[in-house]
């Protein structure tokens, strides 16, 4: 097997074929043999051998020394020189070549062999090392953070390239200056002094070391990059330490992605407003300042935007957030430099008022506050008025925590919108009380249908003519167990607020209509049900009360859903109305007289019946009042459109013999009965007795 390839250099035509011989029995191949320092590079060039040996006195031009030069330079091969002899001259020529070894002429075969395999090694183990490096350059260039290297004076000794862009500094102008100078690291805040020399301390702890996360690079052109850094020493295998290397990036990045974050957290995305979390963190503050100076006050005020969710409904949403953005931009206009506004999500705001006098600063404020939305806002080519709603709370020793007083400023903006919005108004004691009972009973309304404290009562509906009773309108009560029986303006209004509403509803519907259905083999008897708006616009209420009559046997026609005026306003309203009737269900128009429904919709709607508020009815005098009229001109609009009515509220035989002699066909109030329990009902369906009882 081959064990190298060579060229040999030689000028003595006859020791060089001696050598050739020699060789080639030794088992290397010659690729070559050259006699002078010219023939012998193109030799090399063209063959490209492991090893070259070369007679360091070569006639010609060109001697061995020269030649072996280029040949290192050009073609990075170990050159192996063969000299008999040589003046110090010609020899300290030869060592700046960096042979790989000398071979004394005449040799024995035995010296040639170990020179040549020694040359083959270390240029073998030379090249690894090489590619290693060059390895690890490309590595430590590609990588992001900076690499530098110090020796135990403190002098740069390597840099990347990343170092370079971050410290301002060239390698070949760093090299062997001090590492502070090139690596300039100071404390981030003023007055921003030197941070301690990296290579002292490795050298004086010996272990890998960090830096102080608010460290700073000055870097050449005098700028200060945060940086992120720790320092390492570098150690031989008698573990001494030979240097130092120091790692760092450039965390300019991810402070800004730090501060985006934390202000995120803190801020509206929206309209750039502080959020709930800033504010409840400047009220906790706000808090212990007024713990320790006790004459110390803030005021808050909860805002909300009047008629907001109409623009955002009818306007989108995009266009709802441009208003937001222009109304916060006003509110915070209002305010003094010491104030603070958050948004706290929708079209809700919070105002901290700082160092308020008394309780006439915040009214104050707001009144500006009302006075800079009524303006209308412009969005592109569109102009929107919206007004605002505010709940005043002055702090008080009695507050403990923050929640408790944005709590009240809650409950007092809930009590502004509720006497008509576009007011403010100023928390007090009450208002708590009624909303902590508001609270309680909204608590036991969620548990009262699986407790089974509803019941139903029943009206009776009476033929006036005739004095025969037609059915029932079924009334629902709470059986509360604190409180006793509730009448629905009592917890209703609560229901359709909190959407209980609805599973009470059917509820209702599915009793009223197994009692009813239990009182047909006494006669053709009509149950009435109210149903709320919110019910009636749910998507399975024809399915459920389908369900409904098919579990009771109840026939449709007896069944009476009695709907409000808003219902018919309501284009969805009125195509359920029509799936109803073609059903066969009766549809009752409640309380009619108090809303807002043209003749025209009265005439379209395919409704059965006209129910006469109790209003107008209760206030009936004589024939000649203002009342007595509406009644009479409601009567004559049910004739000419085909409808039966209903008065409801009659308490006097007076009222009801009234109705009677203006065509009304039928009655109801306490004037016949109160509303009364299933057992009543039943004995007064047996009785079959006429009504109101002579």
């Amino acid at each position: 097997m081959t064990k190298a390839r060579l060229v040999v250099v030689e000028d003595e035509v006859i020791i060089a074929r001696d050598i050739q011989h020699t060789l080639k029995r030794l088992g290397y191949e010659v690729l070559a043999l050259s006699t002078t320092g010219e023939d012998a590079l193109k030799r090399v060039a063209e063959t490209q051998p492991d090893v070259v040996l070369m007679d360091i006195r070569l006639s010609g031009e060109m001697d061995g020394v020269a030649t072996a030069e280029i040949i290192r330079t050009r073609d990075k091969l170990p050159v192996v020189y063969l000299t008999a002899h040589s003046d110090e001259a010609t020899l300290r020529r030869a060592q700046v070549t960096e042979p790989y070894g000398y071979v004394l002429k005449p040799f024995e075969e035995r010296e040639l062999v170990i020179a040549i395999d020694i040359a083959l090694y270390r240029h073998t183990v030379e090249m690894q090392l090489r590619r290693m490096e060059r390895w690890l350059a490309t590595t430590l260039d590609s990588i992001g953070d900076a690499v530098i290297a110090a020796d135990t004076a403190g002098s740069v000794t390597y840099m990347n390239r990343v170092a370079e862009a971050l410290t301002g500094w060239p390698l070949a102008e760093a090299m062997g200056r001090p590492l502070e100078k090139v690596l300039q690291l100071i404390h981030s805040e003023p007055p921003h002094a030197p941070i301690e020399s990296l290579v002292a301390r490795v050298l004086r702890e010996g272990m890998i070391i960090e830096l102080n996360p608010n460290t700073m690079l000055l870097n050449r052109a005098g700028n200060m990059v945060p940086v992120d850094d720790s320092a390492a020493p570098i150690r031989d295998e008698a573990e001494q330490v030979l240097g130092v290397v120091i790692i760092c990036r450039d965390v300019s990045a991810r402070h800004r992605a730090e501060a985006q974050l934390r202000h995120s957290a803190s801020h509206d995305a929206l309209t750039g407003l502080p959020n709930r979390v800033l504010l409840m963190d400047r009220l906790s503050y706000a808090f212990e300042h007024a713990r320790r100076h006790p004459g110390y006050h803030f005021a808050l005020l909860y805002l909300d935007l009047d008629r907001f969710k109409v623009i955002n409904d009818s306007l989108g949403h995009l266009f709802g957030d441009q208003v937001l953005i222009q109304a916060a931009q006003r509110l915070a206009k209002s305010l003094r430099l010491e104030d603070m506004i958050a948004r706290l999500g929708g079209d809700e705001f919070v105002i901290l008022l700082d160092g308020v006098s008394d309780l006439r600063d915040a009214v104050h404020i707001a009144e500006r506050i009302q006075d800079s939305l009524r303006e209308g806002i412009k969005v592109k080519d569109q102009v929107v008025f919206t007004t605002v709603s505010i709940g005043v709370v002055l702090s008080q020793a009695d507050y403990k925590e923050p929640d408790e007083i944005l709590r009240d400023a809650d409950t007092a903006l809930y009590q502004a919108k509720a006497q008509g919005k576009a007011r403010y108004h100023i928390f007090d004691t009450a208002l708590h009380q009624r909303a902590l009972k508001l609270l309680r009973l909204e608590t036991d309304l969620r548990y009262a249908l699986e407790r089974e404290e509803f019941r139903i009562f029943y009206q009776p509906i009476v033929e006036l003519k005739s004095g025969q009773l037609r059915g029932f309108e079924a009334l629902i009560r709470w059986q509360h167990p604190e409180r006793g029986l509730l009448t629905p303006d009592e917890f209703l209004g609560l229901a359709e607020e909190t959407g209980l509403i609805v599973p009470l509803g059917w509820w209702t519907f599915r009793q009223a209509c197994h009692q009813a259905a239990r009182w047909q083999k006494h006669g053709d008897l009509s149950i009435s049900v109210n149903v709320s708006n919110r019910q009636f616009l749910q998507p399975d209420l024809l399915p459920q009360i389908n369900q409904i009559l098919t579990e009771t046997g109840l026939s449709p026609h007896q069944f009476c859903l009695e709907i409000t005026e808003t219902v018919i306003l309501d284009e969805n309203g009125f195509d359920i109305l029509s799936k109803l009737k073609a059903i066969g269900v009766q549809l009752h128009l409640d309380d009619f007289g108090t809303g807002y429904s043209s003749l025209s919709l009265i005439h379209r709607a395919p409704i059965d019946m006209l129910k006469i508020d109790q209003h107008f009815i209760q206030t009936l005098t004589d024939e000649t009042g203002e009342k007595s009229s509406t009644v009479r001109t409601i009567l004559l609009l049910a004739q000419e459109l085909g409808l039966h009515v209903v008065a409801e509220g009659i308490q006097t035989a007076a009222q009801a013999t009234f109705l009677k002699a203006l065509a009304c066909e039928h009655g109801q109030g306490y004037l016949f009965s109160k509303p009364i329990d299933a057992a009543t009902a039943t004995a007064l369906i047996q009785e079959n007795r006429r009504l109101p009882p002579e």
